[in-house]
């Protein structure tokens, strides 16, 4: 099983079944396998911010969290003015960007740029102060070892309905369980 696959069985299984997603290199994965779980219904939009806001209206008006699934980069920034909105009003939501190859980041080298993969952005840094739990998934060994109790899933099934969630995944087409 795809680590992608994991993740979109997890949130469904978390109960959750809608997702707001633009398609994207860095996320294609993602995509795939929200698109392909026959639990969520995945809704496609135009624009970033557009979609982050349609999430959160779907959670004021459903009482549960949507699934939002971003690729990396200006994706997940474009996503930010309606995940700030949903932190304002602490309306709950559950962002999911991809990101570049983990090989092509800053934070993998020593070299004074701003950028080096192509749309690399830190995304975990610039979303952190307006969520409630941030994670930077490198390995598939801190999705679902040493156990299950200490899966990441598990302690976001806890914070779900009650606060914004972001996870940025690296290169899930090398992970599989």
């Amino acid at each position: 099983m795809k680590v992608a696959d994991y993740i979109a069985q997890a949130l469904s299984d978390a109960g959750l079944d809608t997702v707001f997603m633009i398609t994207g290199g860095g996320a294609m994965h993602l995509n795939d396998a929200f698109a392909r779980n026959k639990h969520l219904k995945t809704y496609y939009f135009h624009h970033e911010q557009s979609l982050s806001i349609a999430a959160e209206g779907y959670a004021r008006l459903k009482n549960r969290p949507a699934i939002v699934n971003v690729t990396t980069g200006p994706g997940g920034i474009n996503a930010l003015n309606g995940v700030f909105g949903a932190y304002v009003d602490s309306i709950p939501m559950v962002i999911i960007s991809g990101q570049v190859k983990r090989e092509t980041t800053l934070s993998s080298t020593n070299i004074p740029l701003r950028q080096l993969g192509d749309q690399e952005a830190p995304i975990h840094e610039i979303a952190k102060p307006m969520v409630k739990y941030m994670r930077v998934l490198a390995k598939q060994m801190m999705l679902v070892r040493p156990c299950q109790k200490q899966c990441i899933f598990a302690s976001m099934v806890d914070q779900v309905l009650s606060g914004l969630i972001f996870l940025v995944i690296f290169s899930l087409h090398k992970l599989i369980l």
